[in-house]
């Protein structure tokens, strides 16, 4: 088999080992077999051969409180809803800031990281994303990190719409998670490092088709939609199909016998995937594992043994990530 050049678009970090630990649920596993930290990541990464990994800033586990609060103010009236948002919002953003200042700190000291700073709109609405976007490309974001589900919103709120036009004019990259929430979409190890509860009721903000206004209102942004082979892949070729500036990456990996579905939507089968591929075009599939949640090399070895061809391959796992980020 060829040797390619491994670059991962689609990681976490941790601030500290306590703070890994506490993000990512892995009962019973040592410290020394923890790499969520940025230094342990680049052991990893030298041991396994990945050149670069493209790390999302995001608020970790234990500090979420006030987002599981805000995912439950739907059925408020709009005024008390708005009031409660904004406390949240005072909760919420001064660790936003915090967590990608630190961001973009590790990708001075480390050039093998590079940083994607979070925005939400608890950062004070259209203005304060603004800001935010352009404070953390001057120091070094080589993206923009959005979770729908997770901080409740969706991405063709035109209160977005500012952030996505600052992006584009300074040729930024979004990268949006867009499998269910707050489910997994793939079983691929026991014990999961992420908490299961129940779908019911759960609103889907961040279903592919919720990005079809974006898309269409800013064609030079790079769109990059995570977790292809979650739940409505077939939505999501329809949408590479319309929009050239959509991307996806491949964090999760694809449905296996041993790799079931946690949630009853449909999930794309690893037999689907060079179809899918072709449909989509090889040149906007991008790597990613969701490391340290789950370990790059499985998801690694299910891309080299589909039947593409090398030059297919090395654009997945480095070649296009390369070009969408001007490495």
């Amino acid at each position: 088999m060829a040797e390619f050049e491994i670059i991962d678009a689609h990681i976490h970090l941790a601030r500290t080992l306590e703070e890994e630990s506490n993000y990512w649920l892995f009962p019973g596993r040592r410290a020394c077999d923890r790499y969520g930290t940025p230094e342990k990541a680049i052991e990893y990464m030298e041991r396994e051969g990945i050149s670069k990994m493209a790390f999302m800033t995001l608020i970790g586990r234990q500090y979420r409180g006030p987002l599981v609060e805000k995912a439950k103010l739907g059925s408020l009236p709009e005024k008390e809803r708005q009031e409660a948002e904004k406390k949240i919002g005072e909760q919420v953003a001064p660790r936003m800031r915090e967590i990608n200042e630190w961001g973009c700190e590790v990708g001075k000291r480390f050039p093998q990281l590079l940083p994607f700073s979070c925005i939400s709109p608890e950062l004070g609405g259209a203005e304060g994303m603004v800001k935010e976007v352009e404070l953390r490309a001057s120091q070094g974001a080589k993206g923009i990190k959005l979770h729908p589900g997770m901080f409740s919103f969706f991405p063709d709120d035109e209160v977005m719409f500012p952030a996505y036009e600052k992006c584009q004019e300074l040729g930024l990259p979004l990268l949006a998670d867009s499998a269910t929430w707050p489910t997994p979409h793939v079983l691929s190890e026991y014990p999961s490092p992420v908490v299961v509860v129940g779908q019911q009721g759960a609103v889907d903000y961040g279903e592919p088709e919720n990005w079809a206004k974006a898309a269409e209102a800013f064609p030079k942004l790079t769109i990059i939609l995570a977790h292809l082979g979650s739940a409505w892949w077939d939505e999501r070729v329809e949408l590479a199909q319309k929009y050239p500036n959509i991307y996806f990456d491949t964090s999760q990996g694809f449905s296996t016998p041993d790799r079931l579905p946690y949630s009853p939507h449909r999930g794309l089968a690893e037999a689907d995937v060079p179809r899918i591929f072709h449909k989509i075009g090889m040149d906007r599939i991008l790597f990613g594992t969701d490391f340290p949640a789950l370990a790059p090399q499985p998801q690694l070895e299910q891309i080299l043994r589909l039947p593409l061809t090398d030059e297919e391959k090395q654009m997945i796992v480095a070649g296009n990530v390369k070009r969408v980020l001007r490495l």
